[in-house]
């Protein structure tokens, strides 16, 4: 019987292996057995999905760092996404998700050779979202001689939570972001990918935690180029300084001691996860004065003396002016109009004026470590007031200035300052650039019913890498100019990844433009519109009067004091 059963399981598997539209690849963990996905007419690429790059961090690996997973017996199936992180429902109460949802996506044309690889990191608040294809489907990308890989990492709480001291240290999500990353490097080539060439790319929060893994000594050597699209690790809402009052409130919300964090911490690993969820800001809350403050559970720095590695004990600013991140060739950039999301949130709440009229000091980014009220913060609110409105009164006549002063305030500033300070200290190219493009593609906008502002909001450019599956959206067609858009944008995109030089020849696709590397001398940026248009010092003027007023008044600039 024993024999029969050996040699039944022998056959099955020469069955598995015989099929070319389902290839098993075999990695330090297991094999896996992918399946054939289509990228139009004629053009296909295999695709393994639900990957386990590291153990389910649940029980008593619930707020540790993240442990490698330990493998599987036989062939697991990767034809379907396996479940993403714990988060907020998009739509109304509850969440949805699992915590045993380390998993990452490989996707392939084929799995022989060795090519560029592309490891992309969602944004989602660091509290929502998932590498899952239905939004970000590779079908462009991997026509490009890429490898693309998706992860999920942990949200929210159980991804950020910390005490500030040895029990909790923090950081969960991103040291899975590095767990992800060494797993690639240890498997990649197995599908066909260069472990040695490896681009890592995301955006907003997703932009962020790409610009923590290249200030972090943890991921030195885990990638090679890196691209950050609409957020850093100096974005207002991306780094959270006092993580004890976030230790705190959560104490006193279930009712743990909050004078004994080894007790609070051993409590809380086996708190229902669904608690969690309902504590932590997502991005469909509307936190009064929204990216004014740091969301709750994002990244912060851990205690020098923790007793586990660690994956950043400084803050960014600070690594930044020392110059001592990971020097790799880095884009980053941001669309011209980012808050438009403002527009949306103020149909669905209008108390949004009234917070700013009874609290000018709201005006004053809150790192610039400003005493409300004070002369200073007076001067700086009215700076800002008469550069973009002309101070005239707060109301819907003056919405469109109101988004210019939100995507500055949220993005753009946060994006200039790393590109000045990146490029200064990098011994590898730094690449800036704004989209600026409002086409048929800028689903973001099409979605929240706000075509008729002018510009490229938060998330638009994202159609132009990734096929949106899930979006109910009109076909195309091929001479419609957001296609030439979107094929100048991958051809970019992955030629950096491939030589770290996104127009390393010219290119008519590209239109023989050539992207100048930015430096602290010319500033060169390249903006990507209908055109692609090579230009100096984006936003020039009211950039300006943000470093005058960071100079004039700004006691430790990016410090991030809980009010």
């Amino acid at each position: 019987m024993i024999k029969f059963a050996a040699i039944l399981a022998l056959a099955l598997a020469a069955a598995v292996q015989a099929d070319p539209a389902r290839p098993v690849v075999t990695t330090n963990g297991g094999q896996i057995q992918g399946a054939t996905s289509s990228c139009g007419l004629f053009c296909s690429y295999f695709s393994f999905m639900g990957i386990p790059y590291a153990e389910p961090p649940v029980g008593e690996l619930r707020f540790r760092n993240t442990v490698p997973h330990r493998g599987w017996e036989g062939v697991k199936d990767g034809s379907e996404h396996r479940s993403s992180c714990p988060s907020s429902s998009f739509f109304g109460d509850g969440y949805s998700g699992e915590e045993d949802c380390l998993f990452l996506n490989v996707y392939t044309q084929q799995v022989v050779g060795s090519r560029p690889v592309m490891v992309w990191i969602h944004g989602g608040s660091f509290s929502g979202g998932s590498g899952e294809s239905w939004i970000y489907g590779p079908d462009h990308l991997v026509q490009q001689n890429v490898v693309i890989v998706t992860i999920n990492y942990r949200l929210g709480v159980l991804g950020f939570f910390s005490t500030g001291d040895e029990h909790a240290q923090g950081n969960w999500g991103m040291k899975d972001c590095v767990e992800a990353l060494r797993w690639v490097r240890n498997n990649i080539a197995a599908f066909g990918g260069d472990p040695n060439n490896v681009t890592i790319f995301g955006e907003s929060a997703g932009a962020a935690a790409v610009h923590y893994l290249v200030l972090s000594r943890m991921a030195a050597g885990l990638f090679h180029k890196a691209i950050a699209q609409s957020g850093t690790a100096l974005v207002p809402w991306g780094f959270q300084y006092n993580p004890q009052e976030m230790t705190r409130r959560i104490a006193e919300k279930f009712g743990y001691p909050t004078n004994d964090n080894a007790e609070l911490v051993r409590r809380l690993r086996y708190t229902p996860k669904g608690e969690f969820v309902n504590l932590q800001e997502g991005w469909t809350d509307i936190p009064i004065p929204r990216g004014f403050r740091p969301f709750d559970f994002v990244p912060t720095a851990e205690p020098a003396n923790s007793p586990e590695p660690t994956f950043l004990t400084e803050r960014p600013i600070d690594i930044l002016k020392a110059g001592t991140f990971n020097h790799v060739p880095f884009i980053i950039g941001y669309n011209d109009a980012e808050s438009l999301f403002m527009i949306h949130e103020h149909r669905i709440d209008s108390t949004v004026w009234n917070a700013f009229i009874r609290n000018p000091q709201f005006f004053v980014p809150h790192y610039w470590n400003i005493a409300a009220n004070s002369p200073a913060s007076t001067a700086v609110s009215q700076a800002f007031r008469d550069l973009y409105w002309q101070d005239r009164p707060l109301g819907p006549d003056i919405m469109l200035e109101w988004t210019k002063f939100h995507t500055d305030q949220q993005f753009i500033y946060a994006c200039d300052k790393a590109a000045r300070l990146t490029a200064q200290h990098n011994t590898a190219p730094t690449y800036y650039y704004q989209f600026s493009y409002d086409g048929d593609l800028n689903l973001v906008k099409r979605v929240t019913l706000l075509t008729a502002w002018p510009g490229a909001m938060h998330a638009d450019e994202l159609p132009y890498l990734w096929s949106m599956t899930n979006f109910a959206i009109s076909p195309i067609l091929p001479t419609n100019p957001a296609v030439a858009v979107r094929n100048r944008m991958i051809r970019m995109w992955t030629n950096f990844a491939t030589h770290g030089n996104p127009t390393p020849t010219a290119d008519s696709l590209l239109q023989n433009v050539r992207w100048s590397p930015f430096t602290t001398q010319n500033m060169e940026y390249l903006e990507i519109n209908s055109s692609l248009l090579p230009g100096s010092r984006p936003n020039r003027e009211r950039l300006d009067t943000w470093y005058q007023l960071e100079e004039q008044y700004a006691n430790d600039p990016f410090y991030y004091p809980w009010q």
